[in-house]
């Protein structure tokens, strides 16, 4: 997936850029894991590239008619503001963003495609320091290869200069080394008290919690040169134990959220009463604390990306009170939603805000004393997207079982990394349904392949459950409702397709993929299930060819070579199928196909066949 890669021509290099041209006191937070990213993008290897890339970097004749569709299906990403901003960008999504577009895409569009996909990306900043990226704005369209490869060149020296930018700062402060709900790592059951009676899926290792903050802090202080004595908790997570162990990490301040201010056990010094009573650090243990205010901070996320940069700022400073308040959101995302990335706004707000560091604001007195946290994060002060859901709890429970087999194991080193990484907080964000994406699938498997290294590395056998989904998988399909035929190899006929039972496989895909067939339809001829495809390279209509090098895997290893996009395997009135590609592309990307006369379902290894609507 490109996103480090993208908002690294943007955000994460504007932001520390502009903190340096204005001289502005503020803080940065830095995640180890986003470093790792952006290092194996900086590495001269080529280990850090990704399908998109790979793809931009492609010559148009180059590319099949399978890999034309899936460029053109993935490259108009960002947000949709930017289409606005670049009308000639916005032109070529009108043009070539529908059904139809790959057919009628010519080199010279597919070129403009993957230049723009690049071109919308960059940060002032970027503008700034390479001007002739704002010449190939203005030019829109008919750019070449050499330009192309300019604009790829300009994004790897972006990423490879991008740990420069964070020397000498005012103030870094650090995140838990892969980014986990920490309270939840010292113990699942403390979501109880947040969320009371939900289901305990039994992970207790304070240790790993203590390991995260100490890798951290000294993650983010190796790479950027700087003492780190401040912490962001991943997603504002707190607790009165993870305060306690940022203390003995070496931490002396964090921050979270306004809310659980307000549900915390307190007692504010004299005089400090109303709304604001919350703003300023508070002393809780051997930390200090600083609570974002939630609705000044939201603004500069939510509300100012449509305003005229300049009147933005000032509405925010005419709204800032005259006692301390801490400003804090996403680093990257908010500037997505500005029409020059931001510059207007942070030029004009970070040289007329009075500002200094959290550090700076946790050496000041303290406005009170906490004298229990409350356990919660910053998103409604629970760990409802984290746990709060049965797919969720599923996650942690197999989490707890690798965590307890490499303990067993004597915790070997060589898991270590793995284990690690499955702790960290978006696999879990993308579990249940508090959001979509359509590369969902996607992390569920990255999620169970760091598990199935942890026991691997650990010399462990793979538990069953690692090869099945966690992810609830709507499947959408219908049953036959007669028996078809024709030859096998043949084209089909109106009453083949009449008859036939279908299956929507980008339903139970894990991303989409090059050359991929969209849809499956399938029946019996007597004793003999009869299969073929269409979408991908297999065009439409009755018969249509198929990607070449896709086979059709039925019941006790029978194989089948899709001949013209159709095959047969025998299986009775009820088989399993599984679609495999030329790369080891597996449609469904787990599991297999449950064909039978009622309905097509995904089978489960562990749980056996999942309905369309859920298990």
């Amino acid at each position: 997936m490109p996103w480090v890669r993208l908002h690294a021509c943007r955000g994460y290099r504007d932001v520390p850029w502009i903190i340096r041209q204005t001289g502005a006191q503020v803080t940065i937070n830095l995640v180890p894991t986003l470093i790792e990213q952006i290092e194996n993008y900086a590495a001269a290897d080529g280990k850090g590239e990704d399908l998109h890339q790979q793809f931009a970097e492609r010559a148009p004749d180059t590319l099949n008619a399978a890999e034309r569709k899936w460029l053109l299906g993935n490259f108009f990403h960002g947000h949709p503001g930017s289409f606005r901003w670049f009308p000639a960008w916005g032109a070529l999504r009108q043009r070539l963003g529908g059904a139809d577009g790959g057919r009628a895409a010519t080199d010279q569009d597919i070129l403009d495609v993957q230049v723009w996909s690049q071109l919308a990306w960059f940060g002032f900043s970027a503008v700034a320091d390479w001007p002739e990226l704002a010449a190939l704005r203005r030019k829109g369209a008919g750019f070449t290869a050499d330009e192309k490869r300019h604009v790829m060149d300009i994004q790897r020296q972006i990423l490879r200069g991008l740990r420069a930018q964070y020397r000498d700062l005012p103030e870094l402060s650090a995140s838990p080394a892969c980014h986990p709900i920490l309270p939840l790592l010292v113990d699942t059951a403390h979501a109880q008290r947040c969320m009371p009676g939900l289901p305990d899926p039994g992970f207790v290792y304070p240790e790993d919690a203590r390991w995260q903050l100490r890798e951290g802090r000294r993650a983010v202080g190796a790479w950027a040169g700087a003492g780190i004595t401040g912490l962001w908790p991943s997603e504002g997570s707190v607790s009165p134990e993870v305060l306690e162990l940022a203390a003995e990490a070496g931490f002396g301040w964090l921050a979270t959220d306004q809310d659980i201010w307000e549900r915390s056990a307190r007692q504010g010094r004299a005089g400090a009463g109303g709304g604001a009573a919350f703003r300023g650090s508070w002393q809780a243990g051997g930390m200090r604390v600083l609570f974002r205010d939630r609705g000044l901070s939201d603004r500069i996320g939510f509300v100012y990306g449509g305003w005229e940069g300049g009147a933005a700022a000032a509405d925010l400073l005419a709204r800032l009170p005259e006692g301390p308040a801490l400003l804090a959101l996403d680093g990257e995302n908010p500037w997505e939603g500005y029409a020059d990335a931001g510059e207007a706004f942070l030029r004009a707000f970070l040289t007329r805000a009075p500002l200094h560091t959290c550090a700076a604001q946790a050496a000041e007195a303290p406005a009170g004393t906490i004298r229990r946290i409350h356990t919660g994060s910053w998103i409604r002060a629970d760990f409802g997207i984290w746990i709060g859901q049965e797919e969720d709890r599923r996650a942690w429970s197999l989490l707890a079982a690798a965590r307890a087999a490499w303990a067993a194991a004597g915790r070997p080193e060589a898991a270590r990394a793995s284990m690690m990484a499955a702790e960290g907080s978006d696999w879990f964000w993308w579990f249940g349904d508090d959001f979509s994406t359509p590369f969902a699938l996607e992390f569920d498997r990255l999620f169970r392949l760091h598990l199935i290294a942890v026991y691997e590395r650990s010399g462990l056998p793979v538990p069953e459950a690692l090869h099945c989904p966690i992810k609830r998988q709507q499947l959408i399909g219908a049953a036959p409702t007669g028996p078809v035929g024709g030859p096998v190899g043949g084209p089909g006929t109106w009453a083949e397709y009449a008859r036939s039972g279908w299956v929507d496989l980008r339903s139970s895909a894990m991303a989409p993929l090059p050359g991929m067939p969209e849809r499956l339809r399938y029946g019996w001829r007597g004793e003999e299930a009869v299969c073929w495809v269409e979408g991908g390279d297999a065009g439409t209509g009755e018969g249509g060819g198929l990607a070449e090098g896709w086979r059709l895997e039925g019941p006790d290893g029978q194989s089948a070579a899709l001949a013209g996009g159709r095959g047969s395997v025998r299986g009775g009135q009820a088989l399993s199928v599984v679609l495999v590609g030329p790369q080891g592309h597996r449609l469904p990307a787990d599991g297999r196909l449950w064909l039978d006369a009622e309905r097509p379902v995904i089978v489960d290894a562990q749980l056996g066949p999942i309905p369309a609507g859920g298990r």
